[in-house]
């Protein structure tokens, strides 16, 4: 049987070759250069797989891709992006990709998929496993903590995510010599910082200054990038008072780190107009870890494992509470994007979970391990749909109608509007 065809999409020589290699002589590989011709072949079954080279700041190729999957649903799409911003975040959660490759890709990360998505298809020797480097590579680095990247499926050549300790806040003071002597950071939930330690109090304002330069860490910020963004008013008409703030704030968070640790170690340096932290030991944060967690488990399921429960288990005790959920969104757009992009992957995560645990027929593992997630987040209706199954499933109808009111109740306050038709059809199922 020979192998369906890969089509490319976008201008691209060098991922065309390696797409090539990566498939060996029986795979053919297409590039298709505009949506005019995607369009053509969109009634074609000899396609297996597309794949979409994004080119910040062009944005066709979503289009194309959502396009394509309308009349296409099953042929699985592979997005290939150098860009995790927020804007490009929401297109891809919105575009149907099954995966998503850094730019530039690698013949392992390409055999992966290959190997993951086309039916039947084998090349010897299989992919290799990734081994962990010594140290991480400030590409590696920027791609675990830039805000809105899709952590689904971005490989980097060499690079697995670090055995993260497992995080679990609240922060407690630990003044004596096993307290770890790095950064500590909490995202989940109240923003809460340790040093050497030791919990670090700030102000509202140097706290969100703070917060935004450690989550972006290790990039350096511009002095105009961070006054524009935290007194953006003032900037428009007066940009040397927004400096000077900017630097009134920077100041109190450097004496309060001394003050409260007893070091003159200055972490924020300056250079070349930007502001970034300086850390002499590894960053430790809960976001971090979720986003290692989610990795593992996307690697899974690509090789079409079961997902140990342990490391489910881990990402949903991780995720504590809504990213910064004592911050303000209306003043801070990227809080916003971040609380969109993590609950996303937090409910994808959850309903992962427990579906695995439903296809067991573990009902009651199921039931406590919904309960837990409806704890941290009430308006997940697939969650509460889930429980609605594993109760039908153990014959507890009150127990059903229950699971139902509450979900209608959540709904009501949450969004004013009814549970989905999915829902509904569930519960009358259950009661029939």
């Amino acid at each position: 049987m020979t192998s369906p065809k890969v089509l490319l999409y976008g201008n691209n020589d060098r991922l065309l070759q390696l797409l090539r290699t990566s498939g060996g002589a029986a795979l053919q590989v297409e590039s298709v250069s505009d949506s005019t011709h995607l369009q053509a072949r969109q009634d074609s079954e000899e396609a297996g797989m597309i794949v979409i080279v994004h080119t910040p700041p062009k944005t066709d190729g979503f289009a194309a891709l959502r396009n394509w999957k309308r009349k296409n649903p099953d042929v699985p799409a592979i997005v290939i992006t150098s860009d995790y911003s927020g804007p490009t975040t929401r297109l891809l959660l919105k575009s149907g990709a099954e995966d998503v490759l850094g730019f530039p890709a690698n013949s392992e990360d390409i055999l992966a998929c290959y190997e993951a998505y086309l039916p039947g298809f084998k090349l010897k020797p299989s992919v290799k496993k990734y081994r962990p480097i010594r140290g991480l590579g400030s590409k590696a680095l920027l791609a675990a903590v830039t805000p809105g990247m899709v952590v689904a499926g971005v490989q980097f050549s060499g690079y697995t995510p670090p055995e993260t300790p497992f995080y679990a806040p609240p922060l407690l003071e630990q003044d004596n010599e096993e307290a770890y002597r790095g950064l500590e950071i909490s995202f989940f939930g109240p923003f809460t910082i340790q040093l050497n330690g030791k919990k670090i109090e700030l102000t509202n304002q140097a706290k969100y200054l703070f917060a935004y330069l450690v989550y972006h860490y290790p990039r350096a910020l511009s002095r105009d990038h961070l006054a524009r963004t935290f007194w953006a008013d003032k900037f428009e008409s007066m940009p040397d008072f927004a400096r000077k703030s900017l630097n009134v704030e920077l100041t109190h968070i450097r004496k309060s780190f001394r003050n409260q640790t007893g070091s003159d170690k200055d972490m924020i340096v300056f250079e070349k107009n930007a502001y970034r932290l300086k850390l002499d030991h590894p960053l430790i944060s809960d976001v971090l870890t979720f986003k290692a967690l989610h990795q593992k488990i996307q690697e899974h399921k690509r090789r079409g494992e079961e997902i140990p429960d342990d490391i489910l288990q881990k990402a949903i005790k991780t995720y504590r509470g809504n990213f910064l959920d004592d911050f303000p969104t209306d003043m801070f757009s990227w809080i916003e994007i971040e609380q969109q992009h993590l609950s996303s992957v937090f409910e994808q995560i959850a309903d992962l979970y427990s579906e695995q645990l439903c296809a067991k027929n573990d009902y009651w593992k199921a039931i406590a391990v919904c309960n837990e997630i409806l704890s941290r987040d009430s308006r997940m209706e697939v969650i509460h749909r889930r429980a609605i199954q594993c109760y039908a499933s153990l014959g507890m109808a009150h127990k059903v109608e229950a699971q139902y009111n509450l979900c209608c109740k959540m709904m009501e306050q949450e969004f004013q509007s009814k549970p989905s038709p999915e829902t509904t059809r569930l519960y009358d199922m259950s009661r029939a």
